[in-house]
């Protein structure tokens, strides 16, 4: 026993050590990109004024993306987002895309804050979304950290390939990266619904039109509290917008 004490001492020793190292080095990580919140916005506002809009985009993306993480980890970043600043940086980018030209990306945005005054007032500004019988495209849903889920849908002959992709962003998953979760199915050209199995698991998505927000998937995980063989916590349930044509 002797003899491997030291032994246990030194690896419980590295253990701290590169334990306090990680969190010092996220803590490191929160506070320069928090610090940088308002950067984004000031070279995001810079861009739009310029009518350089996809740059804008990009500057406005990484504001609220960040706002949010900051907003979570307030303690650590010692920075204080709220509720409206999430929402102003979101509005930032629905209406970047807007300006792009690609008002089902903008859509998506407003959704975020579905409930604000500002962000209905800017869906109502929106045109009326085209309807098309092609269900190809890529659609998304809202997860954390301005990030999305994405289900691509492509055609190949007298079916559809569907592909879903999502992710699960803990408390730290801005840095630390997110969990992962993905699926492929198809469906007859003909259909409108699909179903996807794994084990226990049953996926069910139901294409359909929404007359205010244009072509969507509705997808129901038959039970949450199965794996469907993704990361932990990664879910595919939820409703998906159509963003892209092709």
């Amino acid at each position: 026993m002797m003899k491997t004490s030291p032994v246990y001492v030194a690896i419980a020793s590295i253990f701290a050590a590169t334990t306090s190292f990680a969190a010092s080095s996220f803590e490191q990580e929160l506070q320069q990109g928090c610090a940088k919140v308002k950067q984004y916005a000031q070279a995001g506002k810079k861009f739009y004024d310029q009518k350089q809009y996809a740059k804008a985009v990009k500057q406005f993306e990484d504001q609220a993306a960040w706002a949010h993480f900051c907003q979570l980890n307030a303690e650590e970043s010692g920075i204080r987002m709220t509720d409206r600043d999430i929402e102003i940086a979101n509005n930032n980018v629905g209406l970047s895309y807007a300006k792009l030209g690609k008002p089902q990306w903008a859509s998506v945005w407003f959704l975020r804050n579905k409930d604000t005054k500002t962000s209905q007032y800017n869906l109502k500004q929106l045109p009326k979304p085209q309807i098309s019988k092609d269900l190809q495209g890529s659609y998304v849903r809202a997860n954390g950290f301005g990030q999305w889920d994405y289900i691509t849908v492509k055609k190949q002959q007298n079916r559809y390939l569907i592909d879903f992709e999502g992710y699960y962003f803990g408390l730290r998953g801005l840095i630390y990266g997110p969990n992962l979760g993905s699926f492929d199915t198809t469906m007859p050209i003909t259909a409108k619904q699909a179903n996807y199995r794994y084990e226990d698991c049953l996926i069910q998505l139901q294409f359909s039109n929404d007359p205010k927000h244009g072509q969507k998937i509705k997808v129901e995980q038959n039970n949450a509290g199965s794996s469907c063989g993704f990361g932990h916590n990664v879910y595919a349930g939820g409703t998906f917008y159509k963003v892209e044509n092709k």
